[in-house]
């Protein structure tokens, strides 16, 4: 058996976690620097005391902003970049906030001048290891390109430019030329790819007890999809590979308070717009301010969700159906608070209250949820987590109006239950508020 090139043991995950560690490590010397340019700075006069002891003490946010983007290195490849520029301004942008709840006085510049030195540090790294980006793989069942176009649909084009799949033929352990002309012409790779569907055979499984030896990384063709799309790739609908989600306590908490928190904090804000925006729904048609809907929560529980309404009243029609591109029951003020999301806002009501979080998978009509649960086995597990005002399939696919597109929709939500956390939250938020200003997914 040939020995393929490779890295060291361990997932891509695992290597951009190195990378990114390596890098924030080497960054220290950028406060360094800027510490000794604001030293400088302070001598010559032209700055303050506060300068440089600012500067110390933002070694706090560069250390989250390093841990977040460690922590993030699981997101898929194509959010890099946006995820950096997230990651490394929201410690920086709470940092006036740190200062004032310690009564620190602090240097408005120095912070600026860490946060565009640090951003500029990890930008430089995430060029320099672009070549690590591109997940470099060998498959030796001969069904992977194709099956792995089938799971990636419409996004296989997009991600041919961060996978490098070619195919590997192993040699009997007798053929040393062959073996060290493929170690000389092959790139370094970082597993090899499996289908689980293929034929099995005493062959394919003495290769794959091999690679295992040989302490080489093997990968499901589900499991590079889902590097690849963000999405939760299950085989053949099987649920097998959702039994051990568990959830994670100690984050729950956290959200949970910072959900309060930010709810709170902003009620200034979002109640007078609200209340402005219901006064438009009772101007502009007939009926109540606000519509409710019977929705499911956390742990299958049903609650009731409150929105302005921005169809036209309809009385008492129960039937559930999904809304469709240019629908006609839409006001023309419905439409507006549509695109810019205001019609969401009463929600926050259900997020002070425990039945929402401001981000998760959506909360769907208890009729969908039955209808689908008895047709999607998955579809259940989306309810291990609180329901959020916005989630990553909103902002990966928008609004969804068939089974099918439910489907995809519940990979996304899949992969939320799976991998949420601070970095895949703040990422969210981020295109949320994009998305808000462009009125993306809207109907």
């Amino acid at each position: 058996m040939n020995s393929i090139p490779r890295r060291e043991l361990g997932s891509s995950t695992a290597h951009r976690q190195g990378a990114v560690l390596r890098w924030a490590l080497g960054g220290i010397l950028v406060l360094v620097v800027s510490y000794l340019a604001g030293l400088a700075l302070e001598h010559h006069g032209w700055v303050t005391y506060q300068f440089p002891q600012t500067v110390l003490w933002c070694i706090f946010p560069y250390g989250m902003a390093a841990h977040w983007l460690y922590n993030g290195a699981y997101l898929p490849q194509f959010e890099g970049r946006r995820f950096l520029f997230v990651a490394t301004a929201a410690p920086y942008l709470a940092a006036p906030l740190g200062f004032a709840l310690l009564q620190q006085p602090y240097s408005r510049g120095a912070v600026l001048l860490v946060y565009v030195l640090s951003s500029a540090w990890f930008l430089v790294g995430h060029w320099r290891d672009r070549g690590q980006q591109v997940l470099s793989l060998a498959y030796l069942d001969d069904t992977v390109p194709q099956r792995l176009k089938e799971l990636l649909g419409d996004a296989a084009q997009a991600s041919q430019q961060h996978i490098a799949l070619l195919p590997w033929t192993p040699h009997s352990e007798n053929d040393a030329e062959a073996n060290a002309d493929e170690s000389r012409a092959a790139p370094s790779w970082a597993g090899v790819v499996l289908d689980r569907h293929a034929p099995s055979s005493a062959v394919r499984e003495r290769w794959i007890s091999t690679l295992r030896l040989q302490h080489v990384r093997l990968y499901s063709v589900e499991a590079v999809a889902e590097l690849l799309s963000g999405r939760k790739i299950l085989p053949n609908h099987q649920t097998q590979d959702l039994w051990t989600l568990d959830g994670n306590p100690a984050y729950d908490t956290v959200k949970r308070l910072a959900d309060l928190i930010l709810t709170l904090a902003g009620l200034p804000l979002w109640l007078p717009l609200c209340l402005a925006a219901g006064l438009a729904v009772k101007l502009d048609s007939p009926g109540p301010m606000l519509f409710s809907q019977v929705r499911v929560g956390r742990n299958g529980r049903e609650f009731r969700i409150w929105k302005l309404r921005s169809m036209r009243h309809a009385g008492d029609e129960r039937t559930a159906r999904f809304a469709q591109p240019n629908d006609d029951r839409v006001t023309s003020v419905g439409r507006f608070i549509r695109r810019t999301r205001l019609d969401e806002l009463p929600q926050l009501w259900n997020v002070l209250k425990g039945d929402m979080s401001l981000i998760g998978p959506r909360p769907e009509q208890a009729q969908f949820v039955r209808l689908f649960a008895d047709r999607i086995p998955a579809y259940p597990y989306r309810h291990l987590v609180r329901p959020g005002l916005t989630g990553w399939a909103q902002v990966q696919q928008g609004y969804a109006d068939s089974e099918e597109q439910t489907a995809i929709k519940l990979s996304y939500d899949l992969y939320y239950v799976a991998h949420y956390s601070v970095a895949l939250d703040l990422l969210i938020a981020y295109k949320t508020l994009r998305i808000v200003a462009g009125g993306f997914g809207s109907r």
